[in-house]
């Protein structure tokens, strides 16, 4: 006992000495398996103040949605507000805007199994595009106060009253009629595009979704630095009984991140995977041409970043071979090539950070159709997802997965 207290006295001034980073992980990890030899009561562990940037704790979206539809034609719009609470205090704020363009074509036909069920299938394809502002926060105080003040503007109603005064802004000046507060600048702006193919088919009471998503976007900071992305979206699901349904799904994402500094010069290239299950259920009522039906959904989601420091020669000139093979589709043995050579270098010079969360969602959508010549139809969705923190760890060069003490939720 006196030898562990000698050696945990030492490694309490070493890492005062050390400071967070990768040494202060490196004695966290080693002072927490001395704790538990002991039977002791460690320290709260120090957050560190290098290297390695704060996780996201909780993050929260709500959003209003408007869609008309006229034959398979399909518009709609709508807007969201996220908030983000990091693990050093801050929260990151985000208010976007978002629109969709597409059609879906369906058939159904009924066959008998012994006793007669309907069947269907359906194709829709959507062109979406997505345009948002940022600001971080100091805490979550002055979070809450921007919600408030800020938070109509993600609402349909918002949405509604912003449109009527843009349409009479010098009337409106002149009685000084401003329903919603003038928003600060961001600290970030956003821009992205977006097209989404869904497959759905059902037979009976059952019934099985698949969709692929591809976006591309842009982040660009106040300072000057931009961050140029790809996300490639897949999910499936399958839904049970025809009224008060319960189903299961599974979704995967995977995005590549590319950073320049304000001189536009390589800073980092982001390596994202995720994966998502969730169980859901949804209840629905239908009443002639309304229908309404609320839904929600519980399951786990783990995202995998590895981010490469472009900074380093060695690790530019992999991440450089790898998106030029990227710009050529037929080059596949030079990509195969340039992928293993940057995998390599993420092993041997990245970090390398895994996150899980408890997710939950929620949704409540209400819509009408009306045939007149014509095929008119209309909805209107209000969302809420939710995802806290469960365990988050990093792996740093040369060293195995410690866990991120700085981001437990406190």
């Amino acid at each position: 006992m006196a030898l562990v207290a000698l050696v945990t006295v030492a490694l309490a001034l070493a890492a005062g000495l050390a400071s967070g980073g990768i040494g202060g992980h490196v004695l966290a990890g080693l002072q927490r398996g001395l704790c538990r030899v002991a039977a002791v009561r460690c320290p709260a562990p120090e957050r560190p103040r290098d290297q390695l940037p704060p996780c996201p704790v909780e993050r929260t979206a709500t959003g209003e949605a408007l869609e008309g539809s006229v034959e398979v034609l399909k518009l709609g719009r709508g807007r969201t507000l996220t908030t983000v609470r990091m693990s050093d205090g801050t929260v990151q704020a985000t208010l976007a805007e978002n629109g969709t363009l597409g059609g879906e074509i369906g058939f159904g036909f009924s066959v008998a199994l012994g006793r007669r069920y309907g069947a269907s299938a359906t194709v829709g394809i959507h062109a979406g595009f997505a345009a948002g502002r940022s600001w971080t926060l100091p805490n979550a105080a002055a979070a809450r106060t921007f919600v408030e003040r800020y938070g109509a503007k993600a609402t349909v109603g918002g949405k509604a009253v912003d449109v009527v005064r843009s349409g009479c802004s010098i009337l409106c000046d002149a009685i000084g009629w401003r329903p919603h507060a003038v928003l600060p600048p961001a600290d970030a702006i956003s821009f992205d595009r977006s097209s989404t193919t869904q497959l759905g088919a059902s037979l009976g009471p059952v019934g099985v979704e698949v969709m692929q998503s591809r976006t591309l976007g842009v982040q660009r900071l106040r300072d000057g630095s931009s961050t140029w992305f790809v996300a490639l979206d897949d999910a499936a699901g399958a839904a049970l009984l025809p009224t008060a349904q319960l189903g299961i799904g599974a979704g995967g994402e995977r995005v590549l991140a590319y950073t320049r500094d304000a001189q536009r010069r390589p800073v980092s290239l982001t390596l994202e995977s995720v994966v998502d299950g969730a169980a859901s259920g949804a209840l629905g009522v239908t009443r002639g041409r309304v229908a309404a039906d609320a839904s929600g959904a519980l399951g786990q989601l783990t995202e995998l970043e590895a981010k490469l420091d472009l900074r380093d020669t060695r690790n530019l000139a992999a991440a450089t071979a790898f998106m030029a093979a990227l710009r050529d589709p037929f080059a596949v043995a030079r990509l195969q090539r340039s992928t293993a050579a940057l995998v390599r270098r993420i092993s041997s010079a990245g970090v390398v950070t895994r996150r899980t969360y408890a997710v939950s969602s929620s949704a409540f959508a209400v819509g009408a159709r009306l045939v007149l010549g014509a095929q008119l139809g209309g909805g209107f969705e209000r969302t809420r997802e939710s995802m806290r923190l469960i365990s988050a760890e990093t792996r740093l060069p040369g060293l195995p997965f410690l866990p991120r003490d700085d981001c437990r939720s406190s």
